[in-house]
């Protein structure tokens, strides 16, 4: 669309696209000028989101033109942080020099990746950077999923045989909802595509009940019903709730017979649990546990739906396992108006990363699941002497620094490091210790379709956008970046297959996208739909994208289940070993004179990245939430300063006290503590609560790599002023 300004000084252009800042993929119409955009609304026609956005998705914009934006190659010249803009040939040249030599020298196991979770959202990002990597022969793809998500990839991995397989709610057509450790009208969905998600709790809430376990009284939380709980207690919750469920015999036990395996072995290990002791960890009592769950079970549209908070404790894997089954043995799997699988509108193929297990951390020998190495794991790797030893690393669009376990051992196994660069749109706390730093395009800049929401999808949508504007600057997107450096090296393009590369001598250009597109014409709305049949190109002129006739796996559901027997596994030996871990942990309230710290997420934040624009950030102060009796007990006052700390480090910070948080625990959001090449986020308060965790196996759930982040220790103490 196009119209001449009202002073007739410049011609605004105007371009559908989608937001990629999260799993809502919310429609947008962007407004450009002379080449910039200017301006980022909500499509009001896009009719999957039908008008919806958030103040985050609006300050990509401000991101785009941000004067602190890395818009040319950089090339460190001094300390950490002093860069100097050189040309692309001069940075690509000698990257791809030294990582050829290390690579001679040490093997491909020397260079690793740190992948971040801007890119995860980004077709392009996520899939090139696996290329490269694989195109050089690592598996070392480090990623920020090890902080929150692979211990419900294990569960996945091992309920349905792959990795990448969720269950979602089914929200339009569910009565009876229980929110455990999310809060979606904050994070809009996580594993779980629902763009007007306020709205989808509303109409259950006016039908029925939605119910919100969490440790602080959340933004979902207060506009329902909430139940608190004591941070790092829902592997308890969830075996109580089942407990009580099999005890009462409301659960599905034909079901159980006809499609799971296990069941009679987790049957037996749920029955081991004591209700006194699990309201005692939970700090719920005993009868309101006993009631959520018989209230669950009677409700005939019912689904528990989890995540984040759900993955940084210390029986994470247990905790999103036993929710899944929570949902099957309550006969709420594969339901209308349960928890089911989404539509899956593209061919399935291999899985996109791995299973588990494929390959363990040299350090410690944690397992990697779905692909992802531990971030707790990296300082050593490349600190600690040994075959294999990390001597390069590309980080993509993250920032560990901030947002991982490591604080000065990392900072130090980063500057040690031969070859260090990164992708990025700025200087960060993290590729300050940089040799290079290559300018990425933003998402206004690429094609592209929401690829990791289109399984998730409450409503099934696809959308195909273009770029609204041309890579501004000398920004570059990562595919052409990669194929540049691996070119360099001698090794041709970062395809990843001999097939793949011979197409592309034959002239066809093989990108992330040819693969999507590729699969959407061979999956169920391709070409067996005859002229039917969706494409790119008819994609290309819905410019709102299009509802898909497909439904929720329903009545398909077990076409996706890829175990050997192709049953819903309930138990195996990791369960068997973490449940024996489980009823050796006798949990009961500190009385130690600690506090659990756990974490939360902000409306106007994205994790450590989005608080340079001031509109954001000028209204954010993070803050330690405390309870009014745990700040009398301890002597904080609101708005003084408080000392966290633990073994592994301290931190100051503002005082809160609220109501909001459960007493015994105190709640700070992660990604702050600012030093990098970002003028305004400098200037904010905060601390980098990271600090506080450990590091290598002991910081981490063995059996995923998940990091301990939920229910950490910490002594609180005041601060004079």
């Amino acid at each position: 669309m196009e119209g001449e300004l009202a002073n007739g000084a410049a011609i605004r252009t105007e371009t559908t696209s989608f937001c990629r800042l999260c799993e809502a993929f919310c429609g947008t119409v962007i407004a450009v000028e002379d080449g910039r955009p200017v301006k980022l609304s909500p499509d009001r026609d896009n009719p999957h989101t039908q008008g919806h956005i958030c103040v985050k998705g609006a300050a990509i914009v401000d991101i785009a033109n941000d004067p602190d934006r890395v818009l040319r190659p950089l090339k460190r010249i001094g300390g950490p942080g002093e860069f100097a803009p050189v040309s692309w040939d001069e940075a690509l040249d000698d990257i791809a020099a030294r990582l050829k030599a290390i690579i001679d020298v040490d093997g491909p196991e020397a260079v690793a990746t740190y992948f971040g979770n801007p890119g995860a959202f980004s077709t392009d990002t996520f899939m090139s950077s696996q290329w490269f990597l694989q195109r050089i022969g690592s598996t070392k793809f480090y990623a920020a999923g090890s902080q929150d998500s692979t211990s419900r990839h294990l569960a996945s991995w091992i309920l349905y045989g792959v990795a990448f397989r969720n269950a979602i709610p089914d929200l339009p057509n569910c009565d009876f909802l229980v929110i455990t450790g999310a809060n979606p009208l904050v994070s809009h969905g996580g594993l779980l595509t629902a763009p007007r998600m306020r709205h989808d709790l509303d109409a259950i809430a006016e039908r029925g009940r939605v119910i919100v376990i969490d440790p602080r009284r959340t933004e979902t939380a207060k506009r329902y019903e909430h139940i608190a709980i004591q941070p790092d207690a829902d592997a308890w919750l969830h075996a109580a709730m089942l407990k009580v469920m099999i005890d009462t015999d409301v659960v599905d036990e034909s079901f159980l017979a006809a499609h799971c395996s296990g069941w009679p072995e987790l049957r037996a290990a749920v029955g081991g649990i004591d209700l006194d002791q699990a309201a005692m960890a939970t700090g719920i009592a005993r009868d309101n546990i006993e009631q959520l769950a018989r209230d669950f079970a009677a409700a005939p549209r019912a689904a528990m739906y989890g995540r984040v908070g759900l993955c940084r404790g210390r029986f994470s894997t247990i905790a999103n396992l036993l929710l899944d089954v929570i949902n099957i043995a309550g006969g709420k799997f594969g339901k209308v108006g349960g928890s089911t699988f989404g539509a899956f509108p593209l061919a399935e193929g291999a899985e996109p990363l791995s299973g588990y297990g494929e390959h363990r951390t040299r350090i410690g020998k944690l397992p990697v699941v779905a692909g992802l190495m531990p971030a707790a794991a990296l300082p050593d790797d490349i600190l600690e002497p040994g075959e294999g030893r990390v001597r390069a690393m590309m980080v993509i669009a993250g920032n560990p620094v901030l947002s991982a376990p490591g604080g000065e051992r990392l900072e130090r196994a980063l500057e040690s490091l031969a070859l260090l660069f990164s992708v990025d749109l700025y200087v960060t706390e993290t590729n300050r210790f940089a040799h290079y730093i290559l300018p990425a395009a933003t998402f206004l800049e690429k094609d592209d379709i929401p690829l990791i929401g289109l399984s998730h999808m409450v409503r099934p949508y696809i959308q195909y956008a273009r770029a609204a504007v041309p890579p501004m600057g000398e920004a570059r997107e990562e595919k052409a970046i990669f194929d540049d450096l691996v070119a360099r090296m001698g090794l041709g393009s970062i395809a990843p297959t001999p097939g793949l590369r011979w197409l592309e001598r034959q002239g066809l250009s093989i990108t992330p996208l040819t693969l999507v597109e590729l699969a959407l014409r061979h999956g169920p709305l391709g070409k067996r739909r005859g002229k039917a049949a969706l494409s790119f190109a008819k994609l290309a002129g819905m410019p709102h994208g299009t509802m898909l006739d497909l439904p929720l796996t329903y009545d398909g559901w077990a076409d996706h289940i890829a175990t050997d027997d192709r049953r819903i596994r309930l138990w195996h030996p990791i369960i068997a070993d973490e449940f024996a871990r489980f009823a050796a942990e006798h949990s009961s309230p500190a009385g130690d004179g600690t506090l659990k710290l756990f974490s939360q997420r902000k409306l106007k934040s994205m994790n450590s990245w989005m608080h340079n624009p001031e509109k954001l950030a000028r209204s954010q102060g993070p803050t330690l939430l405390v309870h009014p009796a745990d700040a009398a007990r301890h002597g904080l006052s609101d708005g003084g300063e408080a000392r966290v700390a633990n073994e592994h480090g301290s931190v100051e910070v503002a005082v809160e006290i609220s109501e909001d948080v459960v007493e015994g625990a105190v709640c700070y959001p992660h990604g702050w503590g600012h030093n990098g090449g970002w003028r305004h986020a400098n200037t904010l308060p905060g601390a980098n609560i990271n600090l506080l965790l450990g590091l290598g196996p002991a910081a981490v759930e063995l059996v995923s790599g998940t990091t301990f982040i939920d229910g950490i220790p910490v002594t609180v103490t005041p601060v004079a002023a």
